[in-house]
């Protein structure tokens, strides 16, 4: 164990969607493992205080659609001005030696930061990635109208991404978008994945119970943008009368006979932990994705999985030899391919067994925390900027 003292490191996360966990396993990493000398100092960027969101979600009606209010700009900049604030004041009474921020849209305030400290961005994608996509061009027109919208962010994450310490995308996709869209120098890009701890998530130990039904389970808040309602409609049509829908989401659906719904389990959790333990096969429909997290928690729980091409699917499940992956599927393909997985267990079984030596191999945490230290701690020892504390 080193004698040195630990190094200060500002951790900031945005906690929205599946970014809420990114930096936290990191951080509680270091926390658990002080051998490897980082002392995490966490800030949030989201959720906003009231009088901060009321500012970041003013609209004019009617212009939100077409990306004519700016919102996409203006939510991301005044979140990244939060999170500038949150830093000066934990600088001023601590020597922070370096930042890590996940993800750029939280960061476009830091950019000035590198004279006196180094900043590591993390990002699931870059804009350029999602400019097309449903998040930042819901329609023809917002498309048609994009340089003009999506203008002054892009120059915004080109400007942070020209001055962090190191990039650290999320996935292979990610980086090659900032190699071959911005340019940037292959040295200071590196992957580091969310990063999955196999001994706490660890499979069912027990065979299912003689006469049970198999289980689906899904997994999404965002029902509708997670492919709920093409499930839904698959099990109702194809599957019902031979597994039970097991849903983990917070939307407002009633019960049916084999239908459960699973709202507000704290992942984790005991409850969280058995459904994931239950499962005869997990299945993925979701139509819109930077990544995909959720597909390496069942890859590490072992549940045999289904998945529509999206996100970093095919990356995750080896383009298919992990999992089954399925483009653009309606209710008939994927009755078929939940079926497969039914009718030949011992196949899924093979397929979920290397889905998870891929996770411990390629996905651990301590693996990956031990890397983030090292880059960290050599950031630190090769620069050359005044200390990081600042005056309140």
């Amino acid at each position: 164990m080193s004698t040195l003292p630990p190094i200060p490191v500002a951790f900031i996360n945005e906690n929205t969607l599946g970014h809420a966990s990114h930096l936290g396993r990191y951080a509680g990493a270091f926390q658990h493992r002080p051998e490897l000398g980082i002392q995490p100092l966490r800030l949030d960027a989201t959720p906003l205080p009231e009088p901060w969101r009321i500012r970041a979600n003013r609209t004019i009606r009617g212009l939100r659609r077409f990306g004519l209010d700016f919102h996409a700009l203006r939510w991301r900049r005044i979140v990244s001005m939060h999170v500038r604030r949150q830093l000066d004041a934990l600088r001023a009474v601590h020597p922070v030696r370096a930042v890590i921020v996940n993800t750029q849209s939280v960061a476009l305030s830091l950019s000035d930061l590198t004279p006196s400290l180094p900043v590591f961005v993390c990002l699931d994608a870059t804009f350029t990635q999602l400019r097309h996509s449903r998040w930042f061009a819901p329609n023809r027109i917002a498309a048609w109208l994009a340089p003009l919208t999506l203008g002054p962010l892009l120059t915004a994450e080109r400007r942070l991404f020209a001055a962090a310490h190191r990039l650290l995308p999320w996935s292979a996709a990610a980086r090659t978008s900032l190699l071959q869209n911005y340019h940037v120098e292959p040295g200071r890009v590196d992957i580091l994945p969310p990063p999955i701890d196999p001994l706490a998530w660890t499979p069912r130990s027990r065979p299912p119970l003689p006469g049970s039904q198999p289980q689906i389970l899904f997994v999404g808040g965002d029902f509708r943008r997670k492919g709920g309602p093409l499930l839904l409609e698959t099990w109702r049509r194809h599957l019902s009368h031979r597994c039970e829908l097991h849903l983990l989401t917070e939307s407002n659906l009633d019960p049916e006979p084999g239908l459960v719904v699973h709202r507000q389990l704290q992942a984790g959790s005991d409850a969280w932990l058995e459904r994931w333990r239950a499962a005869s096969v997990f299945v993925f429909p979701s139509t819109l994705e930077t990544f995909g997290i959720v597909l390496l928690e069942a890859m590490a729980f072992e549940v045999p999985i289904v998945s529509r091409r999206v996100g970093a699917a095919a990356d995750l499940l080896d383009n298919g030899t992990l999992g089954l992956l399925l483009d653009r599927p309606d209710a008939a393909t994927l009755a078929a391919a939940v079926t497969s997985v039914l009718d030949d267990p011992a196949a899924a079984a093979t397929r979920a067994r290397a889905a998870r030596r891929r996770v411990e191999r390629d996905y651990a945490l301590n693996a990956h925390s031990e890397r983030l230290a090292a880059w960290l701690e050599s950031a630190v020892a090769g620069h050359r900027g005044p200390p990081g504390r600042v005056d309140a």
